[in-house]
């Protein structure tokens, strides 16, 4: 476990987290939060640490009880769970006693973990998904007013938010250390929202080429928003730019201030947890 990155005012600064909102993300392989302060309208501190995901449980135990951010009493709490069981079920198709079989149909029933459902406003969609039981425990003691969501989900509310009103296609691009989450929506209708992991820049370009492909998508002309931990120097950046013609870096969203300290990352770094704060 290491914290990757770090932005924050000393807590002693903060006089009452009561009138703060904290947002939590949480994956098998990193736990990223951020403090919105709603009487100025400001993000003033994240964490991003990485987790060993063989030890993934003791070590968001470790943080949830002996991090002093997490430690304090909030306005609001929202998990956001990103976890890759999940399974985006039509409004009419939807039946909770069938929820289970439609996970282990996709993904096998080796994993015993909570099934939880989110209605998707805008989608007429439920996504249905899975996390390690232990964990929603162990979250939903420490913050039993919580709001718990899926990436998915807020991902699809983002979207209906923003999207425009043309034709043609459209990817939301989200990365993270070795996985990417791809969501291509072709005429503001959601074609397909999944996770890929990669190890190369061409792993990631054989993925997307491949999406594409399958989905009858001219890369040339479809738009791309890129956000997350992706550095615009870097060799994945590079790939994209060799076959996409139509790449656009997210930004913070405008309604909200920002802590000073995080102009040191770009724009687009933690845009998805931000854009979390929008959705609720």
């Amino acid at each position: 476990m290491n914290v990757a990155y770090q932005i924050q005012v000393p807590v002693s600064e903060i006089e009452d987290a009561a009138q703060c909102n904290l947002y939590v993300e949480v994956a098998a392989d990193h736990l990223l939060f951020g403090i919105l302060d709603n009487n100025k309208h400001e993000f003033i501190a994240l964490q991003y640490v990485n987790l060993d995901k063989y030890n993934a449980f003791n070590h968001c135990k470790e943080l949830i009880y002996h991090n002093e951010w997490l430690a304090r009493s909030y306005n609001k709490v929202t998990v956001v769970y990103y976890f890759p069981e999940s399974v985006l079920v039509p409004g009419p198709l939807f039946d909770t006693g069938l929820n289970k079989t439609a996970l282990d149909i996709m993904y096998g029933d080796l994993n015993k973990g909570e099934i939880l459902t989110d209605d998707i406003p805008g989608w007429n969609l439920y996504n249905v998904y899975r996390v390690p039981a232990a964990l929603h425990q162990l979250l939903g003691a420490h913050f039993p007013k919580g709001h718990f969501y899926h990436a998915y989900s807020v991902v699809l509310k983002r979207k209906a938010q923003t999207i425009k009103k043309t034709e043609g296609d459209e990817a939301t691009l989200i990365f993270y250390p070795n996985k990417l989450l791809f969501a291509l929506f072709r005429n503001g209708g959601l074609q397909i929202i999944q996770t890929f992991e990669y190890e190369t820049a061409e792993d990631v370009t054989y993925h997307l080429l491949n999406a594409c492909r399958q989905f009858e998508v001219n890369c040339g002309q479809i738009a791309l928003s890129v956000s997350g931990l992706l550095d615009d120097h870097s060799s994945v950046y590079s790939e994209l730019l060799k076959y996409f013609l139509h790449i656009e870096l997210d930004e913070r969203p405008a309604e909200f201030k920002y802590n000073g300290a995080f102009d040191e990352y770009p724009l687009h770094f933690f845009s998805s947890l931000f854009n979390t704060a929008l959705c609720e």
